[in-house]
């Protein structure tokens, strides 16, 4: 698949999003070889493939946020305003913010983030089982959940070795909703709000690292370009010069 094509169905998964269609649950991608993980920005001229993954992250961040204040509001009576008070309240199993490792920093390792993501998204895939047992009649979360599988996908993807981060086991997934699926209704409800607010933190930690990463990936071309430049410049001089 070419980067045109790949940008092509992006372009339909964003405008799906913004429709409010629903977005698939199983995409199947091609191998990262015919993706070029080793590039940010796809074949020469192409617009950049990560500022179509970080659409589609702004969309789901919005949408979590959504889900985050209508469950906080109508659950525990309370303005948004006061959100703050409910820090306390934790989940165990919630990965590690991102900015709290090297990715959102230029002394990062491609690889290794990519799959820190993967595996984040992942985890937060089974703790929204919690989130849709608690409240099996929302009309938000069926799409939050999508693309949140949707966004799996597209990490896997830029893996050199995506196999590395196996999917979560049946022993691993129970222990997760078991932290939090337990309890008086009172712990099952800060645990959903719990699960939302630290999702949008992901979510938009995860923005800023792939921000960061075209940044460096964008210095480093320029810089390319201008040492092949100097290079055209000084043999020309050199041509002038004899």
């Amino acid at each position: 698949m070419t980067s045109t094509h790949y940008l092509s169905l992006l372009s339909v998964l964003v405008v799906m999003v913004v429709n409010g269609s629903p977005v698939p649950s199983a995409p199947v991608w091609t191998s990262g070889e015919e993706l070029a993980v080793e590039s940010f920005s796809g074949e020469p001229g192409a617009p950049p493939i990560w500022e179509n993954v970080i659409k589609v992250i702004k969309l789901l961040v919005q949408e979590v946020i959504n889900f985050r204040d209508q469950q906080f509001v109508e659950e525990f009576q309370k303005p948004v305003e006061e959100m703050s008070s409910f820090i306390q309240y934790q989940v165990p199993s919630i990965p590690t913010h991102l900015s709290k490792t090297p990715c959102s920093t230029s002394n990062y390792n491609k690889e290794a983030c990519l799959q820190k993501i993967s595996h984040g998204l992942q985890v937060y895939h089974v703790l929204l089982q919690h989130v849709k047992a608690e409240y099996p009649q929302s009309t938000l979360l069926p799409s939050v959940m999508h693309q949140t599988t949707v966004l799996i996908g597209l990490f896997k993807d830029k893996m050199k070795a995506a196999e590395v981060v196996e999917d979560l086991s049946a022993s691993e997934r129970e222990r997760v909703l078991g932290e939090v699926s337990t309890g008086i209704e009172w712990e099952r409800k800060t645990s959903v709000h719990a699960i939302l607010r630290e999702l949008r933190h992901f979510l938009v930690d995860t923005k800023t690292a792939l921000r960061t990463w075209r940044r460096g990936a964008k210095a480093a071309s320029n810089h390319d370009i201008t040492m092949v430049g100097r290079g055209v410049l000084d043999q020309a001089w050199s041509k002038n010069l004899h």
